[in-house]
């Protein structure tokens, strides 16, 4: 079985305001049920690179949830890890939030967009006229002129947010809705993941 780093959110708790890292069980249970062993990130590490070395992942997922535009430990060791899957050629896919951080790794841009926060609708794959319909819980978006530096847009919205993409040189790729919050995963989730991590 494959390893694959899975980063995690920060949030503070209780009166003390302790600072922990935090992953959705769903996360970790699908990618354990695709076969994968799921390793979450610890963000405050002394030395990630070590850590990396050691664990030698063959696959990275940037996980969902927060802010993207606040650069925190998270925040950068995502740099760390989108550098990481470049130069070992170690595949990486980043989910809702953590497309979003792709975008803004190769100079992507970000707005505030409306409609796509706790809902389902329909993505449009290119050329194909047939929607699939996604969740959707993300409150920042990107258009096609908005997308980072060689990154090539595979699925939008029907309002033309990007929702599904590809690096063009690299195995990197971004999703924007939750794969793990269906009760049962979708064929065209399987073939994303399953596609990109072999």
């Amino acid at each position: 079985m494959k390893k694959i780093i899975i980063t995690q959110r920060m949030e503070r708790f209780g009166e003390h305001k302790e600072l922990r890292d935090c992953l959705d069980t769903k996360l970790s249970n699908l990618f354990s049920n695709l076969g994968y062993i799921p390793v979450p990130l610890p963000n405050k590490l002394k030395n990630i690179n070590k850590f990396l070395k050691e664990l030698m992942p063959k696959g990275i997922i940037l996980s969902g949830g927060g802010n993207p535009l606040l650069k925190d430990l998270r925040y950068k060791n995502e740099k760390v890890l989108i550098d990481l899957s470049i130069k070992n050629k170690v595949p990486l896919l980043g989910i809702c939030r953590g497309a979003q951080r792709i975008n803004i790794h190769f100079n992507g841009k970000l707005k505030k967009i409306k409609n796509h926060t706790k809902k389902k609708h329909l993505i449009y794959e290119n050329q194909k006229q047939k929607g699939i319909k996604v969740n959707s819980y993300h409150d920042f978006g990107f258009s096609e002129k908005m997308l980072g530096k060689n990154l090539k847009s595979l699925a939008q919205s029907q309002d033309q947010i990007i929702e599904y993409f590809e690096h063009t040189n690299y195995k990197i790729a971004g999703i924007m809705w939750h794969p793990e919050r269906e009760k049962i995963l979708k064929k065209f989730d399987k073939k994303i993941i399953k596609g990109l991590i072999r």
